[in-house]
């Protein structure tokens, strides 16, 4: 249920306990989502070349399901069953790029969906911890709202960025195609039946 904190009588505080998190679950939760603002950041701070590696496209498998630029997952070491964040470093419990880390993570657990802000993971253990002032409660609330922003902007781009990639591709593939020997696609041709007949035949059903 999303629960709109700023209509809550109840104060929203929180703390972020860093390396002493018993669980780090803005590193942990099932996916990081990563904006366009987020390469613009890392490109302006020269850092994306290290970054690209932990950085993925999720492409759609089912009705309803959208591109989306996440970080790549990895089993955790003291639990080969859960997975995390790339980024995040397990023996020091920490992000390996805190200070420069996604928008989205800046603002966890806070954020907004174009209408209200929430929380959108309570099993944080810095909620209700610490105290927010209002100066701070604003600046949180603000880049919640840009997240947002950037978020809507990426679902919008991507699209049309992966299918300009795809393009790209085919299209240098058919000139390799073009540039092979008579011998060098008679290879080819042969792999591409070895690997349709290996293929396993899909049973009729009644």
């Amino acid at each position: 249920m999303v629960r709109d904190i700023m209509t809550d009588k109840k104060k929203y505080n929180f703390k972020c306990f860093e390396t002493e998190c018993s669980n780090r679950v803005c590193c942990t939760r099932p996916e990081v989502n990563v904006t366009t603002g987020d390469l613009s950041r890392w490109t302006v701070a020269n850092v994306l070349q290290h970054i690209m590696g932990a950085l993925e496209l999720k492409v759609p498998q089912g009705e309803g399901e959208i591109i989306r630029m996440v970080t790549v997952r990895k089993p955790l070491e003291s639990d080969p069953e859960k997975t995390a964040c790339a980024l995040y470093h397990e023996e020091s419990n920490n992000c390996t790029i805190r200070y420069i880390r996604p928008i989205s993570c800046r603002t966890f657990p806070l954020q907004y969906n174009g209408e209200k802000f929430y929380v959108s993971n309570k099993q944080c253990p810095g909620i209700g911890e610490g105290d927010v002032t209002k100066e701070a409660l604003k600046e949180a609330k603000e880049l919640a709202e840009e997240e947002y922003e950037e978020r809507v902007e990426t679902q919008m781009a991507l699209p049309a960025i992966y299918g300009m990639i795809m393009a790209q591709m085919i299209k240098q593939s058919q000139e390799a195609m073009k540039n092979m020997s008579p011998e060098d696609l008679e290879k080819l041709e042969e792999m591409m039946q070895k690997q349709k007949q290996d293929e396993p035949e899909e049973e009729e059903t009644e």
